[in-house]
């Protein structure tokens, strides 16, 4: 079953300028011109203002129920594919309805959430973001240079965040996370949600594979049970008035095979529109908004769409957002599938590496994990 949002929102008006892809492209010392990933929606050029928020009819973000299928009910499989192909080839989004994470986990996520970040902010900067990309990260922590918004100028974005990576018992950590250490629950639920959420999406990946015309176990392999990169990012955006010209999160696309957002009632993330305008992504009670990112557009050959989001918290009350970022296993190549090339359609990305992509970029969108810059 698929239900459809037609969203409403309030005009906001703000402005910047696009950075064009062989600026992109040319910008990282790794990364090569097709290696980068397009910065298009539906193959139309973004709009270089962020003016209006779109009213097309045809901007919806679609509601698929997946319950038929984690019920393992006949045919709910072929028939969530069929939805998620045409929800990812036609918007690079869509919210997932009778999933398997329990509200009450989720609940209690976003209630931690905001235990943490009502934190004195000498508590929060001990756990400060480390080389490994866990801790804590204030409003300077990033510089989305990826995106094709960005200038060099841009204010500061008005949003903090606390990262998590997995952690595996009883064998050691794959990363050693930092916790807050007067903060009961605060770790055993935010672990739990996100192993919770994660296993969630492996449910999800035979519908992916299917999606693509490929057997359901495709994916298996580049996503192990312990060694898949996924990162939480436990994300607060105060109800502070923002500046002209700023945002809580500036636009921009994921790093990430997808991206998996439970949601709030507070409104604030935006979708750059078919008509190259920003409309919003209203709040579904009790659902998970999925986006493909970078590297399954990259995977895909450009067929499922990484379309450009941003946030904008113009709510006048804080918003809090847990997304769950899923890339595959380190070492994992990621190359064009067979079912998404053909002799008038050749791959348009050099194969790369999930841990090479995810290091460039980090190094191109966050301080901490700034590199001197290559000569040229």
């Amino acid at each position: 079953m698929r239900f459809v949002v037609r969203p409403t929102f309030p005009s906001l008006v703000t402005t910047n300028v696009m950075k064009s892809d062989s600026q992109l492209a040319c910008s990282s010392p790794t990364l090569d011109a097709q290696t980068a990933i397009p910065r298009t929606s539906r193959g139309q050029p973004m709009s270089t203002q962020l003016e209006t928020i779109s009213a097309d009819a045809d901007d919806t973000i679609p509601a698929l129920d997946v319950g038929a299928y984690l019920r393992n009910e006949p045919g709910a499989l072929a028939s969530l594919a069929r939805e998620l192909r045409h929800a990812l080839e036609e918007i690079g989004f869509f919210f997932a309805v009778n999933h398997s994470v329990p509200q009450g986990l989720i609940d209690r996520a976003f209630a931690e959430t905001a235990r943490f970040h009502a934190l004195p902010m000498e508590a929060k900067m001990a756990l400060a973001i480390s080389d490994a990309h866990v801790g804590y990260m204030d409003n300077e922590g990033e510089l989305p240079r990826t995106s094709p918004y960005y200038t060099g100028t841009l204010k500061p974005d008005v949003g903090e965040a606390f990262f998590i990576k997995r952690e595996i018992a009883p064998f050691p950590l794959q990363v050693r996370n930092q916790w807050p250490p007067d903060l009961a629950g605060f770790r055993t639920t935010l672990t739990e949600y996100f192993e919770a959420t994660e296993a969630f999406f492996r449910r999800m990946l035979p519908v992916f594979a299917t999606a693509l015309e490929l057997p359901a176990n495709y994916f298996d392999v580049a996503f192990g049970r312990y060694k898949a990169l996924s990162v939480l990012r436990v994300a607060h955006f105060p109800a502070d008035p923002l500046e002209p010209d700023q945002f809580n999160v500036g636009p921009h696309t994921d790093s990430s095979f997808v991206t998996l957002l439970a949601t709030t009632s507070v409104p604030g993330l935006q979708l750059l529109g078919r008509n190259g305008q920003w409309f919003p992504a209203p709040p579904i009670p009790g659902s998970i908004l999925f986006n493909s990112g970078d590297m399954l557009t990259r995977w895909t050959n450009g067929r499922f769409l990484s379309t450009p989001h941003r946030v904008l918290n113009r709510s006048g009350r804080d918003r809090y957002s847990i997304p769950l970022f899923v890339h595959p296993n380190p070492d994992f190549e990621i190359r064009c599938l067979p079912t998404c090339s053909g002799p008038d359609n050749p791959p348009k990305h050099h194969p790369i590496t999930s841990q090479a992509y995810l290091e460039w970029f980090m190094r191109e969108n966050f301080k901490h994990a700034a590199k001197p810059r290559l000569a040229t």
